[in-house]
């Protein structure tokens, strides 16, 4: 256990402390967790429904943080059409996103990366 000082008031209190008990500022801990929560907090149901109907874009890519692959289907969904087969690889690359987010809808973790 190590001794940290508030940053509000300068009190000097435990790490393991969820707030200065002091003045009540929550620790750096507590902030970047809460901070983590929301930014990692991602829906099952927003990410099936961006695959169904915006998979062909790759939105459902760049809502869990793959942007490379969000990247790649976004060009084969655009251009692609001008070749056919990158079009029609990508429909199948996003039902296949699809499908796999169904299969696991009670371990989200497993397709949202949480």
């Amino acid at each position: 256990m190590a001794m940290i000082y508030c940053r509000e008031c300068g009190y000097k209190h435990s790490d393991k402390a969820k707030a200065c008990p002091k003045c009540g500022r929550p620790t750096e801990m507590t902030l970047s967790k809460k901070i983590n929560k929301l930014t990692n907090d991602r829906s099952m149901v927003v990410y099936l429904l961006l695959a169904w109907f915006l998979g062909i874009f790759g939105a459902h890519k760049f809502y869990v943080g793959k942007n490379g692959q969000g990247i790649a289907m976004l060009l084969m969904g655009t251009i692609g059409w001008l070749l056919i087969l990158p079009g029609i690889a990508v429909c199948f690359w996003a039902l296949v996103d699809f499908v796999i987010g169904l299969c696991n809808v009670s371990t989200p973790e497993n397709v949202l990366g949480k």
